[in-house]
């Protein structure tokens, strides 16, 4: 085998995993930035992944041979778990068509997260503070210990709130959260549109389907992950939440 073929050949280092749908030039921007703020973009490798019956993204994306959910209602946790499917990075990082980098993502992606065993990193979106993990970033081993990348239950949100609930249960949490990658979503950004795509994603309909799920689930999240009468997620260990119930019931008990 000559040097050419073995680097030619050889699996990238990083996986992104790009789902999308109808909108002909925002993913194609940003491809483009995810590869200009690499430290060593040969080492990137960009996977798209859409619907069948997205024509307009299957038109503008052609030149970039995007995978092709066939089975339709699988939503953008079907095109995720497809892209990273067919990816044979080390490093997988759920991507959409609103996230920005920092100038060598790459190189702090890689130096934070490891790759000798299972881990999640939990990095900042600019906007949150809470536990729930809007970006998946995991390394290979941590997607064959749980058989998928994204929870295959879900058709787009609550699947993160699984992903994440899990990972902190798991003990594979790495943290980051001095690392940002910013979340260029219209709920942060008065500037960027609704566009349909947003909003059948946060559908209220869907909202209450897929927390039934994530509840069926995970039932001890009921207590553990969500914050009562708000919406952040905390999530809180079994040791401690059995000293918090220990606590409370001497609390009664001296009343």
């Amino acid at each position: 085998m000559s040097l050419f073929s073995f680097f030619k050949s050889k699996p990238a280092r990083i996986s992104l995993l790009h789902a999308t749908r109808g909108r002909p030039e925002e993913p194609l921007k940003c491809r483009q930035l995810w590869f200009d703020m690499a430290n060593k973009p040969d080492r990137v490798e960009h996977v798209f992944a859409i619907d069948d019956d997205d024509e307009i993204g299957k038109k503008a994306l052609a030149d970039y041979h995007p995978h092709v959910v066939k089975q339709p209602g699988l939503g953008c946790v079907g095109a995720w778990n497809l892209a990273a499917e067919k990816s044979t990075g080390d490093i997988l990082i759920q991507l959409s068509d609103d996230w920005l980098p920092v100038k060598g993502w790459d190189d702090i992606v890689e130096q934070r997260l490891g790759l000798k065993k299972p881990a999640v990193l939990q990095i900042s979106d600019g906007h949150r503070k809470d536990d729930l993990l809007c970006m998946a970033i995991l390394n290979r081993k941590r997607m064959d210990q749980v058989g998928h990348f994204l929870p295959p239950a879900y058709t787009g949100i609550f699947s993160d709130d699984e992903f994440s609930f899990r990972a902190f249960d798991d003990g594979v949490i790495v943290d980051a959260r001095d690392v940002q990658f910013t979340h260029d979503h219209p709920n942060y950004n008065p500037a960027k549109e609704m566009d349909e795509t947003y909003m059948n994603q946060n559908k209220a309909e869907k909202h209450r389907e897929a927390k039934a799920i994530f509840i069926e689930r995970n039932p001890e999240a009921k207590k553990r992950w969500f914050v009562k009468d708000h919406w952040e997620r905390k999530f809180i260990t079994r040791e401690a939440y059995a000293e918090i119930k220990k606590a409370e019931k001497a609390a009664k008990g001296k009343a």
